[in-house]
């Protein structure tokens, strides 16, 4: 049998973080949100971003984050309002409803970070946090850098 592929095991563990992380917000009451409403909340958070800002972030359109923005707004999760320092822009606070959110899926997402811990010893789990990282800043840097550009 091959070897399945490191992005193809990610994705898998991606989407499993996902279904578990939503679970847990449905279970909490928060059955209106779906699971791209997710991506909105994740780390570092949209408290005070722009909303072109976080289309970027979640890889979105910028007019799929302002669908998304508004039906999180109507939930009562967000309020778009004037940025402080540009009164054209537009930045997101949060309300008690989406920091609530926010808490939720940091709980989950350490939940399952113990679940993986106890499947394995605490010098593994590091090691892939650390492998992770470089892995993560690697795909940070501009374009000629990055995989796969032979440029």
């Amino acid at each position: 049998m091959e070897k399945p592929l490191l992005t193809t095991l990610i994705r898998r563990i991606h989407l499993d973080i996902r279904r578990e992380i939503h679970a847990d917000l449905r279970a909490a009451g928060h059955a209106d949100l779906a699971i791209a409403h997710m991506y909105v909340f994740q780390t570092p958070g949209p408290d005070g971003a722009r909303p072109t800002e976080l289309a970027e972030r979640t890889n979105m359109t910028k007019q799929s984050m302002n669908h998304c923005l508004a039906k999180l707004e109507e939930g009562g999760y967000l309020q778009r309002v004037p940025s402080p320092t540009d009164r054209r822009a537009t930045v997101i606070r949060l309300t008690r409803r989406g920091r609530e959110v926010q808490r939720i899926m940091l709980e989950s997402s350490r939940r399952l970070e113990r679940e993986w811990a106890r499947a394995s010893t605490r010098p593994e789990i590091e090691q892939l946090r650390t492998r992770l990282t470089k892995l993560d800043r690697l795909n940070q840097q501009p374009e000629p850098t990055r995989i796969g550009n032979d440029a």
